[in-house]
């Protein structure tokens, strides 16, 4: 071998070109290892403001809830409140709510009356206000902020003034923002809310006294719940705390003990009323919000503002009660401030994000290491490619060979009857024979080639026995119980007694059934139910109707004729987060025809959809005159679903 065969052009590339790749991958594992660092700094940024907009919208939740309980309980009559009608209000309230228990008391103050005014207790199953003797020692702060308080936003004036002030106030508030917000306070120790009785005129003021069980019990579990998750599955523990002591109390918590221990590291905190201050725990505490005990904030004092006439009663916002003539405290009292903080479950968001950072890495040198791999093994595939293409040129040449063998030998015999050779009848069934004979050995290579090709197009099968639908029904039901209970959704089954039995595949139907299921939980929306009946329907032919139905969002009326063709998907159904590839009932409706049955679906929008699997009865098979069509069942859509 001399110099320039050892450098062939074919050897070059083949040893160029692993080389050259593997400069590449060294390149991207750099690439790679700083690509991690910057969008680990994205995961962090996005988890923050995630958690962030978590906690807001449990505190915007919390005032939701709390603004529509006192504007439910709000009258229009400016001058008086009525006992009996706010009673009924409260009931009526307490009857719709799922917070029912939520009110512990209600009380009725009039500013108007003087700050000597007796506090009224509402007596709801009286209907009546009943006089407290004195105040109660924990509505000090309340009591002291009601008589400090001026009846109109702009202190004491002649009532035309005010009225004009405040009407030109409420129509600039309107025309900026809409409609301009009651403003109410809360006493977060007890707690208790203090808003405006009426929605204009004078200050007559409700306070509304909370059950610290129900928050505790109910309405913080559903608001931790919608915005973090589950407790048990969520990546963040979640606490309401009251700041001020030592330690903190805990008003509720999504983790045994969380939130005990004011020392400990947050990722966040919210306050719950007044002006937000979120605080993280890798920023210092906003301007506006002075340090507590341990790592919690706390807001800075501010006054309730007084009622202002025609003011907007679209929301409410709640300020905390802090003592007002002690610029650098609060009075002696230590202020319970609620707040929400939360920590991931990893221990921080840092923690968190280091560990998914360390898990990309891991992955992408292990797909690096695989490239590598692969590239080491160019030179090996290379060589192997040579001996396969050689492998192919022979089966070629082999096949070519066997089938020239007859083919040759057929024109050979053939020419020599055309040129006269054969003379008798005897030499003529000779050649017959080994036209024959050639011909059968041609025709079995042939069907070697299309055997081979079946085999790699693998065709379906079916195996058709006697089944017992409720056999099946609980066979899929046993496969999925844990897709079902991970889903939350509860299935009802119904089969009626003594059913004929059905001839079918039984990997078939069950794979009908669980597409359907599958289907129901996709789009069962809110019910979380799920209906299985099976009926028989006797006359001829006897049918046995497998029904599957939801209380779901069903299916437009327009979409009813498309459901069934591969790959649709509706536009509603495209536009939300359910996920799918169109192929299931598709699938489903191929699976019932292939058992000699059919599929049709019942649908109202906004109301379930119920798919029926009609199979004939062993007794008597259905024929095909004997179906009814889908466009039967669609007809019927009114009907179908009460």
């Amino acid at each position: 071998m001399n110099f320039f065969s050892f450098f062939s052009k074919d050897r070059v590339l083949t040893w160029a070109v692993p080389g050259l790749l593997t400069c590449v991958l060294i390149a991207l594992a750099v690439l790679q290892y700083r690509w991690s660092r910057q969008v680990s700094e994205a995961a962090s940024t996005r988890m923050q403001t995630s958690l962030q907009n978590s906690m807001m919208n449990f505190r915007l939740d919390l005032s939701r809830e709390l603004a529509t309980m006192c504007l439910e309980l709000q009258g229009d009559n400016a001058r008086s409140v009525d006992a009996r009608g706010l009673s009924q209000k409260v009931k009526e309230w307490q009857r719709t709510s799922s917070l029912s228990g939520l009110i512990l008391n209600v009380y009725e103050w009039k500013r108007s009356e003087g700050i000597d005014s007796p506090l009224l207790r509402l007596s709801t199953s009286q209907s009546r206000f009943e006089i407290m003797d004195e105040w109660p020692a924990e509505f000090d702060a309340v009591r002291e902020l009601l008589i400090s308080t001026n009846p109109t936003a702009g202190g004491p004036r002649s009532g035309a003034s005010a009225a004009q002030s405040a009407k030109k106030k409420a129509g600039s508030a309107r025309s900026e923002f809409g409609a301009a917000p009651i403003v109410g306070a809360v006493e977060q120790s007890i707690p208790i809310l203090v808003v405006p009785a009426t929605r204009s005129g004078e200050s007559i003021w409700l306070l509304i006294e909370l059950d610290r069980v129900v928050l505790r019990d109910r309405l913080f579990p559903q608001l931790s719940d919608r915005y973090f998750g589950d407790s048990r599955s969520s990546d963040y523990e979640v606490a309401v705390v009251a700041s001020g002591a030592e330690p903190p109390q805990i008003l509720f918590s999504s983790g045994a003990g969380f939130g005990e221990d004011a020392q400990m590291r947050i990722d966040a905190t919210l306050n719950l009323f007044g002006p937000p201050s979120v605080r993280t725990g890798s920023t210092k505490p906003p301007a506006d919000s002075v340090q507590s005990s341990g790592q919690y904030s706390r807001p800075l004092e501010s006054a309730l503002p007084a009622a202002a006439t025609n003011m907007g009663f679209y929301k409410i916002r709640f300020d905390p009660i802090h003592i007002v003539g002690n610029a650098g405290g609060n009075s002696g009292r230590n202020s319970r401030d609620w707040q929400i903080v939360a920590k991931h479950r990893s221990g921080s968001v840092a923690a968190a994000v280091a560990r998914l950072r360390y898990r990309d890495l891991k992955i992408s040198f292990g797909v690096l290491l695989v490239l590598a791999s692969s590239v080491a093994l160019i030179l090996f595939n290379s060589q192997r490619a040579r001996r396969l293409a050689m492998l192919q040129m022979d089966f070629v040449a082999g096949v070519s060979h066997e089938l020239r063998t007859p083919v040759a030998a057929i024109l050979s015999i053939s020419e020599n009857i055309v040129d006269g050779v054969v003379e008798n009848e005897e030499q003529l069934l000779r050649y017959g024979g080994m036209i024959q004979n050639q011909a059968r050995l041609l025709h079995h290579l042939v069907e070697q080639v299309l055997r081979f090709a079946a085999l790699q197009r693998r065709a379906t099968s079916y195996t058709i026995r006697e089944l017992r639908i409720p056999d099946v029904v609980d066979e899929v039901l046993e496969n999925m119980a844990t897709f079902i209970a991970a889903s939350g959704f509860t299935v009802e089954r119904n089969i009626e007694a003594d059913l004929p039995a059905v001839s079918v595949d039984f990997g078939v139907l069950s794979q009908c059934l669980q597409n359907l299921i599958t289907n129901a939980i996709k789009y069962g929306g809110q019910s979380k139910w799920i209906g299985i009946r099976a009926t028989s329907k006797r006359g001829k032919p006897a049918l046995i109707d497998l029904v599957v139905e939801d209380h779901g969002i069903g299916i437009d009326h327009e979409d009813l004729k498309h459901i069934f063709e591969p790959f649709y998907r509706s536009p509603k159904v495209m536009e939300s987060p359910v996920h799918g590839t169109g192929l299931g009932l598709a699938l489903a409706k191929n699976f019932a025809e292939a058992m000699g049955g059919w599929l049709t679906v019942v649908s109202k929008p906004g109301k379930g959809s119920a798919f029926t699997i009609h199979l004939p009865a062993v007794t008597e098979p259905a024929s095909q005159s004997d179906r009814p069509s889908t466009a039967d069942y669609v007809d019927n859509l009114n009907s179908g679903l009460d």
